[in-house]
């Protein structure tokens, strides 16, 4: 089958959707299909005078009217781009989020393609927890209206977690497939022999640094560690964001610059040797908005941690209940429970089989459930199944 996978960010972007694109296309060629992946953003020499500058300047006349025209000429460019790629000869259009699913009838009336669309979160959840709009306004009620048109424009929709699932079911009576996202596990695997050698036990964290994704609860965990346990360990954190400066500001007034270091945002071929550096991932990602619904769909560092043989310590949201076995390959506690995130990570640290037994299981579960392989074969089931 000739497959056109979009929109993508660029795999260097840190995100979930470009590693989930990436992983996908790779699998869909290992087993036989051809791929081809159209970026979310157009070249230059399209962007910039028919995307950016009317943008731009319609801003000035509405915000809201600016962010529609964004989206018309988008779906312009994405409808070309898959028609000159494949040459017309298109069979599975999957796209990676409803709001493109105006250009689904063009694309099926003149190819006869099937679309399939994967969700990967939450659409108007995540715009208003990023303050994009607030519940009511003009533009929470387009992308409400958008979503509740959009989804029924599909053959088939695959969401990445149940939570995702639930969320769809608000918009449409459509079946839904749950398939969870994939990687190599040939390529995130556990350090061998000496990797990394080291005389304290390493945490890892992986996120932006904002307050949906728990830095300072991580923070204070290992305070915790090292204030009332003695435990010799540091927090290597991957990532930058808006709580970058308070974060190292607490770290400073505590005391704790050799417990905590910032490593900024990684590119993503360091991240496999990022992990295997580590002992435990510590993943206290939470809801975010101030509707509090948006959270983790299916959170790509868990799974790449898993995958190179660490244990994971993470609040029960979402998909983190479908990804880690709570007492096998990690631990669950309850959001905003620091304390319990602390004492979990003693256990960790201080009982080194078990620590390792963790993380063997963890990959394991991680090869037999989440390979790259395995998703690609999934998406193929869906993709056979729509177009019969």
């Amino acid at each position: 089958m000739n497959i056109v996978l979009l929109p993508s960010p660029p795999f260097e972007e840190i995100g979930g959707v470009s590693t989930h694109v990436f992983m996908l296309a790779k699998g869909l060629g290992e087993v036989g299909h051809r791929v081809f992946v159209i970026r979310e953003y157009p070249p230059r020499w399209f962007r910039w005078p028919f995307v950016r500058l009317p943008e731009l300047l319609l801003e000035k006349v509405s915000l809201n009217f600016s962010r529609k025209y964004r989206l018309e000429v988008d779906d312009l460019y994405f409808a070309v781009a898959a028609l000159w790629k494949t040459r017309g000869d298109l069979h599975v259009l999957n796209i990676q989020n409803v709001q493109h699913a105006g250009i689904v009838k063009w694309l099926r009336r003149l190819t006869g393609c099937k679309a399939v669309l994967t969700v990967h979160g939450y659409l108007t959840y995540e715009a208003e927890s990023r303050k994009w709009c607030v519940v009511g306004d003009k533009t929470h009620q387009w992308l409400w209206a958008m979503e509740t048109a959009g989804y029924d424009q599909f053959d088939a929709i695959v969401c990445v977690g149940s939570k995702a699932g639930s969320y769809v079911q608000q918009f449409t009576h459509k079946p839904i497939t749950i398939i969870p996202n994939g990687l190599d596990t040939d390529l995130f695997r556990p350090a061998s022999g000496d990797f990394y050698p080291k005389t304290k036990i390493h945490i890892l964290f992986v996120g932006l640094l904002q307050p949906a994704k728990g830095i300072m609860d991580a923070i204070r965990a290992i305070q915790a560690l090292v204030r009332d346990y003695k435990i010799d360990v540091v927090l290597r954190v991957a990532g930058k964001g808006l709580q970058e400066q308070e974060a190292k500001q607490y770290v400073a007034e505590h005391g704790l610059g050799d417990r905590v270091v910032f490593l900024g945002a990684l590119n993503k071929e360091k991240m496999p040797d990022f992990y295997r550096s580590g002992d435990i991932l510590l993943f206290p990602s939470k809801q975010a908005g101030l509707s509090g619904k948006s959270e983790e769909s299916s959170p790509y560092a868990v799974l790449e941690a898993m995958s190179s043989g660490l244990p994971i310590v993470a609040y029960r949201t979402s998909a983190l209940q479908e990804h880690v076995q709570d007492g096998t390959t990690g631990y669950l506690v309850e959001p905003g429970d620091v304390n319990s995130l602390g004492m979990h990570l003693r256990d960790l640290c201080l009982n080194t089989d078990l620590r390792e037994k963790m993380g063997k299981e963890a990959r394991v579960y991680c090869m037999q459930n989440y390979s790259q392989t395995k998703m690609a074969q999934r998406y193929v089931k869906v993709y056979t199944h729509s177009y019969d």
